[in-house]
Order: C-alpha cells, then sequence, then structure tokens
C-alpha cells in the first residue's frame, strides 16, 4: 500500500530514498546512462533525473515512466540557482553525479545532501563528493554504461542481473504520421553528422554508401540538424533534388526522428547520439567508429536491447597510436577511417 511516497509493509512505515542522477551532456551520453536506474528497486527508491536542457523530451518517450528536471549548463548562473532551489524543496538522500558543470557538485555538498555519488577525476569531485570512485574512463576498458552502472552499485551493493540485459527502451511509436508527410516506404537512415568528439567518414565515403544504396533501389533518407551543416555540404549538392533520397535535415521534431528511425530497414551513422537512438529502438544498425582509445566502441558503441537485432560496427583493424585525438600526417595509418567498411545486414 502507498501513500504519499511511503511503503506500508505490516505495522512499520518505511520512506523511499529520494535518490538525484545528474547527467548534463548529449543525447549518446544520456542514453548510455539512462539504463543505470533500473536496478534500483521503486518500492524503496524515488527517483528523479537532472537532464540537460531539452534532452527532457527523451524521457519522455521512455517506455519506463521517468521524472525529471532540465537544467541549461550553458547558462551556468541561472541553472545554479534554480538547482540550489530545487534541492531545497526536495529533501533528497542520495545523489550521483554521473557527468556534471564544478556547480553541481559544489550545491550537492553545499545543500547538505548525504550521500554525494561521482566520478573521482576533476577538483571539484574531490572536494565536495564523499564517495566517490575512480574509474579512469579515457582507458576504454569496458562501456560507457558499466561505468555509469557502478555508480548506481554504490547505492545497491552487487547486483545479479547481467549488465546486458539492463537496456533503455524508447515506447514503439503509435503514428506513421511523419512517414505520410514525406511519402516513406522501405527505406533506411544515413545520418552523416556528429558533434565532432570523435572520428567520421569523409563526404566521399557517405556518397559511395548513398549511391550503392541507391543501385539496390532502396529510398536513402538523411536526417540531421543545423549543426550537422559541414558534414553534409558535399552531399548534399548531389543528392538534395534526388528522387531516391528524402532530405529530412532540420525537419524533424525529436519525436519525429523517433518515428522515422523507428520504421526504417537499417540505420547507418558515425558514433553520434542517433546510433544510440536507433540501438534503444531495437533497430539493425551498421555504425562508423574510429580506433582511438577514448573514441572505442568498447565504451562507446550502441547496446542491442533484443536477441535478433543485429549491430554492426564499422572500425579499422590498425593498432592506433593516439590515445585522445587523432594524431593526422604524423601517424603511419591517416587516414584509417577511409579504411572503414560497414559490411550488409541482410
Amino acid at each position: 500500500m502507498h501513500s504519499n511516497g511511503r511503503l506500508q509493509v505490516n505495522q512499520f512505515t518505511l520512506v523511499k530514498k529520494k535518490v538525484l542522477l545528474i547527467r548534463l551532456d548529449k543525447i549518446g551520453d544520456l542514453i548510455c546512462t539512462l539504463p543505470a536506474d533500473q536496478i534500483l528497486d521503486s518500492e524503496a527508491y524515488d527517483i528523479t533525473w537532472v537532464v540537460q536542457k531539452g534532452l527532457g523530451q527523451l524521457l519522455d518517450l521512455s517506455e519506463k515512466k521517468i521524472k525529471y528536471i532540465e537544467l541549461d549548463q550553458r547558462i551556468a548562473k541561472h541553472s545554479q540557482s534554480v538547482f540550489s532551489n530545487f534541492l531545497k524543496s526536495g529533501q533528497f538522500d542520495i545523489a550521483i553525479s554521473f557527468q556534471c558543470p564544478w556547480w553541481i557538485n559544489f550545491e550537492l555538498f553545499k545543500n547538505r545532501i548525504p550521500r554525494r555519488i561521482g566520478v573521482l577525476s576533476q577538483w571539484h569531485s574531490f572536494l565536495f563528493l564523499n564517495q566517490g570512485l575512480r574509474q579512469k574512463r579515457s582507458q576504454a576498458i569496458k562501456h560507457e554504461f558499466e561505468y555509469n552502472l557502478d555508480l548506481v552499485l554504490k547505492i545497491t551493493g552487487p547486483v545479479q542481473t547481467p549488465a546486458e540485459n539492463i537496456v533503455f527502451r524508447f515506447q514503439k511509436p503509435t503514428s506513421s504520421a511523419t512517414l505520410d508527410q514525406y511519402h516513406l516506404k522501405n527505406y533506411i537512415v544515413i545520418h552523416p553528422g556528429m558533434m565532432g568528439s570523435a572520428l567520421n567518414w569523409s563526404q566521399d565515403q557517405y556518397i559511395l554508401e548513398i549511391q550503392k544504396q541507391i543501385e539496390q533501389n532502396k529510398t536513402v533518407v538523411i536526417t540531421g540538424t543545423a549543426t550537422d551543416e559541414s558534414y553534409l555540404t558535399k552531399i548534399k549538392e548531389i543528392y538534395q533534388n534526388h528522387p531516391q533520397v528524402c532530405w529530412l535535415q532540420s525537419k524533424l521534431s525529436m519525436k519525429q526522428l523517433i518515428e522515422v528511425l523507428y520504421f526504417s530497414e537499417r540505420v547507418i551513422a558515425p558514433s553520434t547520439g542517433v546510433v544510440h537512438l536507433a540501438a534503444s529502438l531495437g533497430k539493425n544498425i551498421s555504425a562508423i567508429y574510429s580506433p582511438i582509445q577514448v573514441h572505442h566502441p568498447k565504451r562507446w558503441g550502441p547496446r542491442p536491447i533484443n536477441s535478433s537485432q543485429i549491430v554492426h560496427v564499422g572500425l579499422t583493424n590498425v593498432k592506433c597510436p593516439a590515445q585522445k585525438s587523432c594524431l593526422q600526417d604524423q601517424c603511419p595509418h591517416f587516414n584509417c577511417m577511409d579504411a572503414v567498411k560497414l559490411g550488409s545486414i541482410v
């Protein structure tokens, strides 16, 4: 029996622990973090997420109901004030900083959140967290989700569920209105753009792939936003008006993008948010990844949500000498990204 966030157990009242989970960065990073709350028993924990402004719409589309607030870390002074007031009104017992600016950890400390869990890395983590964990994520020993899961295990202790079974799922779209609007049928999605945090194919490589799909009588849907323009200019010159290419750059809301991805036959994308969106929808994926240690798919690859899903990660076989950024002309393998092959998904 539940009443006002309390659980009645026999004649005793167990108050749920109020937990704050904080991840203030990009789509892919957030999706690699969201499944971690599933090991927290909803009978014992009342969970609220703190996410970057604009990404709450992803949580609204989740199969699981998620409570959240949005902050804009680009407007630090205002967001810090909003967050401080939120903490004062919430009486949280535990907070986990998966990734955040310094003022988040400071406010957790100032507002005396009893358990402040996070990665011990930057200076503020050592000052303001009281249950920090050293992880060295840049070594990419395991997946980003597993690093995040380790922080939640600070609350629960070991769990029996294998990590590969803990996944984030979107609701299945109930409408195909966007497909009707753009006359889409039997199509694949190619998303060439990204935020630039990893290496990508050249536009010439994407052009070859688009042409290959056209020759196989496929309709190709190109997605992206205005920030992807530098990855699309050459492709656009050739294919913007092609009868088998549907150009949807900057035309889709997040809900519409989810719909377009869900009904596609296959999604081709580099290491960016779209590849993680597609994975969480159970789509067949061809993903383009960099061999640089911090970009490696071992840490950042798409996570399938079912056994029938095909996820092909294109990666070169070179032993990359770089750890954080491409050495370019100083590397004997440059440009190894031209050698990335996607293979075929039947």
